[in-house]
């Protein structure tokens, strides 16, 4: 089953990662693959939360995440059909430890509250279309 699942996020990532409109992704760069559970609020479509992460969201991020690109992804086929994932870039393993230096540690580095205090407001926004917290399971890949 983990070969399995390997394979098929290794062909995953090897297509999305050849959808990135030629960007080019160097030596060194550290892309974060995440998936998301989550519930959306009964008042909330899929396609206005899109919307809203696509456009608005998005945007936000990389404006106060340096060094960072963000990716939304839509499950199409397979274990994580219709679930939501993004890929996100960091330019270097530098960059990916300014913002989380420690794998899973939840201290806040300076550079995120500086980031997430300029993201209140989308945070908050964010939070409208959601109940609860939902579940974010992610693996960082270096690229060599």
């Amino acid at each position: 089953m983990k070969t399995k699942t390997f394979l098929l996020l290794c062909i995953f990532l090897g297509i999305g990662l050849t959808q990135l409109s030629a960007q080019t992704l160097k030596k060194g760069a550290v892309v974060c693959v995440n998936t998301y559970t989550f519930t959306l609020n009964p008042d909330v479509t899929m396609n206005q939360f899109l919307d809203f992460y696509v456009n608005k969201y998005i945007p936000e991020f990389e404006k106060n995440y340096p060094g960072v690109k963000s990716y939304l992804l839509w499950g199409d086929r397979g274990e994580k059909k219709d679930q939501i994932g993004t890929i996100d870039v960091y330019e270097s393993v530098a960059v990916r430890d300014k913002y989380y230096p420690i794998e899973n540690d939840t201290t806040m580095t300076e550079a995120v509250k500086l980031a997430n205090e300029k993201m209140k407001v989308i945070n908050q926004e964010s939070g409208k279309f959601f109940i609860g917290d939902g579940t974010r399971t992610y693996t960082d890949w270096i690229i060599k």
